[in-house]
């Protein structure tokens, strides 16, 4: 079905330092520093330039790190949506932990913005099968939504078989009270592939991920774009990875930034809690 009136997409940035990952054995070496808040200048005002709004997901330290950069954020008209405290990996957490990681981080960012938190996304998408249940606890918090599960396969996250809508997720035979808002993807060959966010991102050329967002435009559906305060510099520190994991985690950042200036100008885009209100009468 063709949907006439103009889509949103949405664009959404998980908000951490460059050392933040999780990879084994990866000691970073913290005492180098980070562009971070040059980074967070360029991001807020590509936004401002291109007149999107966005949701960052941030996590809880780089609020007490760097409370000016949440506050500007909020002020800015953006979503302020939690990441997790400290970039652990969910599915890595008891329920329990879980939920305490999560509750303060959202405690953190509401006392600096003054604003409810609405939702949240797991570090390096951590919501799998195997955990699906915690989604539970976001709902326990009095959360809006979930922004982690991402519906492709690779050897680090997802759930292949995860729906590619917003919807509202069952656990246990129960529908829960929050959505979720999985990552876009494609059908290349049978498989869903991501296209628009991270290493797809920077991996696909700009004309290619401009036809993927317009055709799914079209469609009546839209897309969500996610990046990395360190993707758009090439200057920035990087990890001493691996050859596959450096090639995952680096490749093409120094054409990043240009290509999402480009896009952000070419597509509408808003914030997941202004997407849910337009298109699924959320209510706040």
């Amino acid at each position: 079905m063709t949907n006439s009136a103009p889509v949103n997409n949405m664009l959404t940035f998980d908000i951490e330092e460059w050392f933040h990952a999780n990879y084994d054995n990866v000691i970073p070496d913290y005492s180098k520093g980070s562009s971070f808040r040059a980074h967070m200048d360029t991001l807020l005002q590509m936004c401002s330039d291109a007149g999107c709004k966005a949701t960052f997901f941030v996590l809880g330290c780089i609020g007490e790190n760097y409370p000016d950069v949440v506050q500007a954020i909020a002020r800015e008209g953006h979503d302020v949506a939690s990441h997790g405290y400290g970039h652990e990996l969910a599915y890595k957490q008891t329920f329990d932990e879980f939920k305490a990681d999560v509750k303060k981080s959202v405690d953190i960012l509401e006392n600096l913005t003054g604003t409810k938190v609405l939702g949240y996304r797991a570090p390096s998408w951590s919501i799998v099968e195997s955990n699906l249940h915690y989604l539970e606890a976001l709902e326990e918090l009095g959360m809006k939504y979930d922004a982690s599960i991402f519906p492709v396969k690779t050897f680090l996250y997802g759930i292949p078989t995860a729906p590619t809508e917003i919807h509202k997720p069952k656990v246990n035979g129960r529908e829960l009270g929050i959505y979720e808002v999985p990552m876009s993807v494609m059908n290349l060959t049978g498989k869903n592939v991501g296209y628009s966010g991270g290493f797809y991102f920077r991996f696909f050329p700009e004309f290619f991920i401009k036809q993927v967002i317009r055709s799914a435009n079209k469609q009546g559906k839209s897309s969500i774009v996610y990046l990395h305060p360190r993707e758009i510099d090439a200057n920035e520190h990087k990890l001493s990875l691996p050859p596959k994991e450096h090639f995952i985690h680096y490749y093409n950042v120094r054409g990043t930034r240009s290509k999402l200036n480009n896009i952000m100008r070419s597509f509408r885009f808003t914030s997941i809690t202004e997407h849910l209100k337009q298109q699924h009468q959320l209510n706040l």
